[in-house]
């Protein structure tokens, strides 16, 4: 099992709440953890609280951006390796890939919803 195995099968399968990323962003394995994208409490599969599907998850050495596709569970939508002075480079270069899709994918799942 690689890593990215062993962090996608330590997800739940369900959105994450804020509360949940917190708690990811003290752990000791991980250097930061951030949402992506906040979606209110409610709604058609998400917690009574604020939740996300889409985060960023920062360990030694590498950064991923972690997706959630209700069907299809959690997958490292993208990934990038960085030496330590490159990791602030590194983190907004994952950040503006991930909202860009994460707002991609919000507008897919939302366009009938009206």
């Amino acid at each position: 099992m690689d890593e990215d195995d062993g962090i996608l099968s330590s997800l739940p399968d369900a959105p994450l709440t804020t509360d949940a990323v917190d708690a990811l962003d003290t752990s000791d394995s991980v250097r930061e953890a951030t949402v992506v994208m906040v979606r209110g409490g409610g709604g058609r599969a998400g917690p009574d609280e604020d939740h996300t599907d889409d985060v960023l998850l920062a360990t030694d050495g590498r950064i991923r951006y972690l997706s959630r596709v209700p069907e299809d569970g959690w997958s490292v939508e993208y990934s990038q390796s960085y030496g330590e002075a490159e990791y602030d480079t590194a983190f907004e270069e994952v950040l503006a890939v991930a909202q860009e899709t994460a707002e991609r994918k919000y507008q897919s799942q939302t366009e009938f919803e009206l």
